[in-house]
């Protein structure tokens, strides 16, 4: 399946559910913005935007519709995720949550929206509905895309080493699931790299440029990458799951290096 299918089924389904009038626009961002989507491994990330902040009614319709889509769809489709934002929201700064789907559930609130997210609709958003992503004007600051980035790795990534205690007491030969190491393996790479370069880049392209700055650890982004790309014979064991931990601080203690 291409995500193209994904994207219409998804379309199709928001028309039926909200007016016309109320939606400004529908964008295809994350792994199939960037030329990185993989069936059966990416979900599909769309961003959009509602006239006015949904009522109690409209989020129910949303929610029952996400459920549907969810209920309905194929083993090989992805799920529908994404964030409904009001026009003030677009390219903002901002704390305020948002409506938003992840793996397929809808929830009301909570949903935040960041400076990748921005960067992503800017330079590679598809557009389904309404003016071009280019149009909307979202790209943000540089220094705030670099600060976000420095953020996340420290607040988020590095706080996996506290699974080293637990990987440790299990067997190194063990089996562990692919998925996680697939990542911790490619996680942390796009945020380094975006840091170092500002191009903002797929879960496969960091699994190269991971490998390129850490060549140790080149049989691991192998993997991962060939874990995205659908192969269903990766394995992972506990001790590779080690050395992903490795890495993910490798990663973080080399982006602290960068400006």
């Amino acid at each position: 399946m291409v995500y193209e299918h994904a994207a219409e089924r998804f379309l199709k389904a928001l028309d039926a559910t909200l007016a016309p009038d109320m939606v400004r626009g529908v964008y295809v961002v994350g792994s199939a913005a960037l030329g990185g989507w993989q069936p059966g491994r990416s979900d599909l990330d769309v961003l959009v935007v509602i006239d006015r902040p949904m009522t109690e009614t409209d989020l129910a319709m949303v929610g029952e519709m996400h459920t549907l889509l969810e209920s309905t769809r194929a083993d090989d489709e992805p799920h529908s995720d994404g964030h409904y934002v009001t026009p003030n929201l677009l390219g903002a700064r901002t704390e305020a949550t948002v409506p938003f789907s992840v793996d397929g559930v809808f929830k009301t609130e909570g949903g935040t929206t960041d400076p990748v997210l921005w960067a992503i609709l800017d330079r590679h958003g598809v557009t389904l509905h309404g003016p071009t992503a280019s149009e909307l004007k979202v790209a943000p600051d540089p220094a705030w895309l670099r600060e976000w980035n420095h953020g996340n790795l420290e607040s988020y990534w590095r706080t996996h080493t506290n699974y080293r205690a637990q990987l440790s007491e299990r067997n190194p030969a063990s089996p562990i699931d692919p998925y996680l190491l697939a990542w911790e393996v490619t996680g942390p790479g796009r945020l380094h790299a975006t840091i170092a370069t500002g191009d903002i880049i797929s879960k496969e392209a960091s699994a190269d440029y991971t490998a390129g700055l850490f060549p140790e650890y080149a049989d691991l982004c192998a993997k991962a990458k060939a874990y995205r790309a659908g192969e269903a014979a990766v394995t992972c064991t506990a001790a590779e799951a080690l050395r992903a931990i490795d890495l993910v601080e490798a990663v973080c203690n080399s982006a602290k290096e960068l400006p």
